[in-house]
């Protein structure tokens, strides 16, 4: 059962994820309204600052925290941090990481448990030229196939075997910047992408033979929510022993 800091940030994200306007504005200050002390509270992000996390952001902003006794800072992700690991190491209070991810490092021993799953679908995507002819998983094979590695190539991986592909025969994997430069100038023939990030980056590129913006007509986009292999993706981690051991957590 969720102690009374962990279900107060989970009530919080669910609120946020929801989009309500309620609460007060401005950011979360030391005290509450009523001169109430506030709990301190750090929360990992996965990755750098981005719209994957404007829920926590407007919830820091509307004073949403605040409201319910939290006094959050949002510490900022990166290529070297790994959220779940954070976490476990008592670095930080919650964080924020995918699901596949988070259970490897279970399987290794990190003592964390989902309290507030954030995304219901994922975000992740394989982006080829529309030229390229791949409409699906099986028509990798033979490609440049591009991924970010680090747990981010579960659902690809799923993907192709579902097809009937060996993704360590059949294709050629490469580790892919966290960018969609390799994909434009057609290193790669289809590159990992978040609906959400990525897959704007190309949309926001133009197009040398035109002098215009690419269009979505100009790609095909491999998503896994439909090919059937997608993975839940952003959930927030709490200290497993914390939950267990401490009321007020």
């Amino acid at each position: 059962m969720l102690g009374g800091l962990a279900a107060g940030l989970a009530a919080v994200l669910a609120l946020a994820a929801c989009g309500s306007d309620g609460g007060s504005s401005g950011s979360a200050a030391s005290t509450t309204g009523t001169g109430a002390k506030l709990t301190p509270v750090k929360l990992q992000l996965q990755w750098f600052t981005q719209a994957q996390f404007a829920g926590y952001i407007a919830a820091k902003e509307k004073g949403f925290y605040r409201d319910a006794g939290l006094d959050v800072s949002l510490l900022e992700g990166g290529t070297d941090i790994v959220p779940q690991t954070v976490l476990a190491q008592g670095q930080a209070d919650f964080a924020v990481a995918w699901v596949p991810k988070a259970l490897a490092s279970r399987e290794q021993g990190a003592q964390i448990t989902d309290i507030a799953q954030i995304f219901q679908r994922s975000g992740t995507r394989q982006v080829s030229f529309a030229d390229a002819g791949i409409g699906g998983p099986a028509d990798l094979k033979g490609k440049k196939v591009g991924n970010w590695g680090f747990g981010n190539e579960y659902e690809l991986f799923a993907g192709m075997t579902k097809a009937g592909l060996d993704p360590g025969r059949d294709v050629t994997l490469v580790q892919q910047q966290f960018d969609m430069n390799a994909l434009l100038s057609g290193d790669i023939d289809a590159a990992q992408a978040m609906s959400y990030n990525e897959y704007a980056q190309v949309l926001e590129a133009k197009n040398p033979k035109t002098g215009e913006l690419y269009k979505p007509s100009d790609f095909t986009v491999v998503d896994w929510n439909d090919v059937g292999t997608a993975m839940l993706q952003d959930a927030v981690w709490a200290s497993t022993d914390k939950l267990q051991k401490d009321p007020a957590y």
